[in-house]
């Protein structure tokens, strides 16, 4: 099991050496033991320490004072960090450290990733705007491998290959909405990080729109179909695929194979029943992926979404006031942590699983890969 600790070794440390009674590190695994128990806030967070006994906290490379007893860091020196800390590079650690977990869960087997981006609602102040992030996940167990704060929505676009650039995707599938449906995005994805896509296309790129609207569906047969009921609701869906022929005139859209058309009907209790069809593009062709796997490819993308709804309800981010500096964005990390470590070790309500924990703070440990305890009677 790795050990989150070698990874966040890696992260620099913001403040002068003059002064330090904690490690960065040390600080930085007391806030990821604590996230993993389900802390909240960063007074969570010191409250977490505070809880942890000698054993544990010298497990987490917390000095010993002169006086031989162990504290943890207050709430006002990991505030003061965690302002002041490089977030590229703590996530660029955890990032990696979640990959290496991920890929032990599922050795050998392809990764479907979805990019998206998620406002800090709380964040937001009078002198300044609300912070958002656009991020990397891996479909079904959610993993964040990448994170980069954009300003704003309107700004996720030109962050798409800073995001992606430090990430090895030679074969990989990656997947997102019609936001980031951009030619020369996806040309780069494909030509530099030698990598697969799964792009949805809307009205709002309307030559490819129209092309993939224009090609005769009805003479295609339905090629997949799935259907599931569950919180309310009844869904229904169907994917025809069609081979965009290159000496046709292809499509408009770099490295397209196939075109795909999704048609969903949902019936809700009360509720008139609804249908909605989608188009996409993907280069995928079909010696690589079958109709399930590309109908499985686009409604996994919402993987991202389930995360954010458990950073919303469990973590209660989107009423977080964590403003000052990088804070807001370390949170948000730390979050990621905790989601992708816990559902990495195959928990299926993160609530639950952070209240098992959150009484004896030692079985955060073992998520973190963290297994050795020094001698106490040492230094």
């Amino acid at each position: 099991m790795s050990d989150l600790r070698f990874f966040l070794e890696a992260v620099p440390d913001p403040r002068s050496r003059r002064g330090r009674w904690y490690s960065l590190t040390s600080i930085l695994l007391v806030c990821a033991a604590a996230a993993v128990s389900g802390a909240r806030t960063i007074d969570e967070l010191a409250e977490w320490g505070a809880r942890a006994d000698a054993e544990l906290l010298a497990t987490l490379g917390v000095r010993r004072h002169l006086l031989r007893w162990r504290h943890a860091p207050s709430r006002s020196a990991i505030g003061r960090v965690l302002e002041r800390l490089d977030t590229d590079a703590l996530d660029a650690a955890v990032g990696a450290w979640l990959a290496h977990r991920h890929t032990a869960a599922a050795p050998g087997r392809r990764r479907v990733i979805a990019v998206d981006g998620k406002a800090l609602r709380g964040s937001a102040r009078l002198d300044q705007p609300r912070r958002h992030l656009l991020s990397a996940v891996t479909h079904g167990c959610p993993v964040t491998l990448a994170q980069a704060e954009v300003g704003s929505k309107t700004n996720e676009t030109r962050h798409f290959q800073p995001l992606l650039a430090p990430l090895a995707l030679d074969g990989d599938v990656v997947t997102f909405d019609a936001l980031h449906s951009v030619k020369a995005n996806v040309a780069w994805l494909v030509e530099s990080k030698k990598a697969h896509y799964v792009a949805v296309i809307k009205p709002n790129q309307p030559t490819a729109w129209a092309q993939l609207d224009g090609l005769d569906w009805h003479a295609a047969a339905i090629q997949h179909t799935a259907s599931n009921k569950g919180h309310g609701r009844r869904e229904s869906r169907s994917i025809k695929a069609l081979a965009i022929a290159d000496n046709l005139g292809g499509i408009a859209f770099p490295h397209a194979k196939l075109a795909l058309r999704v048609h969903r009907r949902r019936k809700e209790t009360g509720r008139k029943e609804t249908r909605e069809t989608v188009y996409a593009v993907t280069s995928l062709d079909v010696h690589l992926a079958t109709p399930a796997e590309l109908a499985s490819h686009l409604r996994g993308h919402w993987t991202v979404e389930a995360q954010h709804h458990i950073r919303d309800r469990t973590f209660t981010e989107d009423v977080s006031t964590v403003h000052a500096g990088n804070a807001p964005r370390v949170m948000a990390t730390l979050r990621n942590l905790a989601i992708g470590a816990l559902k990495a070790l195959g928990a299926t309500n993160i609530a639950k699983a952070t209240r098992a924990i959150r009484d004896q703070p030692e079985r955060a440990l073992p998520i973190l890969g963290i297994t050795h305890k020094p001698d106490l009677n040492g230094t």
